[in-house]
């Protein structure tokens, strides 16, 4: 079988079909918390605990993001679609419809209580890739737990079976 030279339209039709755990991206800024629902998230390192998120130029909210002293990923569990949209509208009063508490790493930014695990860290690298920005971060904190994630598949949020 054989393929066809790769076009954007081609690829983001490839990535549509790539599950990926949904996650919201918080940061604290001298204005207030900021964040975005972030489907481009993974593990980097394991010792030292390492992540990396990748934010698309065209956000608003990636120069506040980049300028942080870190960020908290926020793992988001089957049945928080509603919130996982409230963070991927555009001028949405994303603090004011949710419930967050303050991380305890310095920098970090806000945990919300939707979220059933988390990673707070502090950035160690930036990186401008293509159309994107890759901010690493060194995990300081954070919570592990059972259940299924949220998981965002053909353009689509999707509930796993257990």
């Amino acid at each position: 079988m054989q393929g066809e030279p790769m076009n954007t339209a081609m690829f983001k039709q490839v990535m549509a079909n790539v599950a990926q755990t949904v996650t919201v991206v918080t940061t604290t800024t001298p204005d207030g918390p900021i964040g975005l629902t972030v489907s481009a998230f993974t593990s980097v390192s394991a010792d030292p605990p390492i992540v990396l998120v990748c934010i698309d130029k065209a956000v608003g909210s990636l120069e506040p993001l980049l300028a942080a002293d870190g960020y908290t990923v926020n793992i988001m569990p089957q049945g928080t679609a509603d919130t996982a949209m409230v963070f991927a509208t555009k001028g949405a009063d994303r603090f004011g419809t949710v419930t967050w508490h303050e991380p305890e790493t310095t920098g970090a930014g806000p945990v919300l209580e939707d979220a059933f695990q988390f990673f707070e860290c502090v950035t160690v690298e930036r990186a401008e890739i293509g159309d994107h920005w890759v901010i690493y971060g060194e995990v300081i904190h954070g919570r592990a737990a059972e259940g299924l994630p949220l998981v965002y598949l053909n353009r689509d949020f999707i509930e796993l079976a257990e």
